[in-house]
């Protein structure tokens, strides 16, 4: 499951896992301050444009405007060439914008370095986006010191 699975309607399945929620719910409260700090927004699920039909990532950073500035989605490792694929896919329409992808099954950080095309592992690099002030991989994973869901 991901980026634009469509899940409408009630009972529609398979659905994201709780380990998936989880993340996004980890995410969205450990950045939620800095967010507000620099009159940003974090919305999980939201679409990228007003159009609700249009994709919706698991979670997305806006401007004030409603421009979508980083594009993030959460995986299982099963998933994760699939998820990069939809990545690029938008890309094409929002070429400044951030891409993450976190795969919580290896807990490992995926990020997209435009300036040389390719993906970069938090395996290899400490990833950091341009709108958090902490490694990446703090607002994601279980396994560090700060606060955990």
């Amino acid at each position: 499951m991901g980026l634009l699975d469509n899940y409408t309607g009630v009972g529609m399945s398979p659905r994201p896992r709780w380990q998936h929620q989880s993340v996004i719910s980890r995410l969205i409260v450990k950045s939620y301050r800095e967010m507000n700090d620099r009159h940003l927004l974090m919305l999980p699920e939201a679409t990228v444009t007003d159009d609700w039909n249009d994709k919706a990532p698991d979670s997305v950073i806006f401007d004030s405007a409603f421009h979508p500035l980083s594009i993030i989605e959460i995986t299982r490792t099963e998933q994760l060439d699939a998820i990069i694929d939809k990545c690029e896919e938008l890309m094409e329409r929002f070429p400044e914008a951030e891409y993450i992808v976190y795969d919580y099954e290896q807990n490992v950080l995926y990020m997209y370095d435009a300036e040389n095309y390719r993906w970069l592992s938090s395996d290899e690099y400490e990833l950091y986006s341009q709108y958090l002030s902490e490694p990446l991989i703090e607002y994601f994973s279980t396994n560090n010191k700060k606060t955990q869901l």
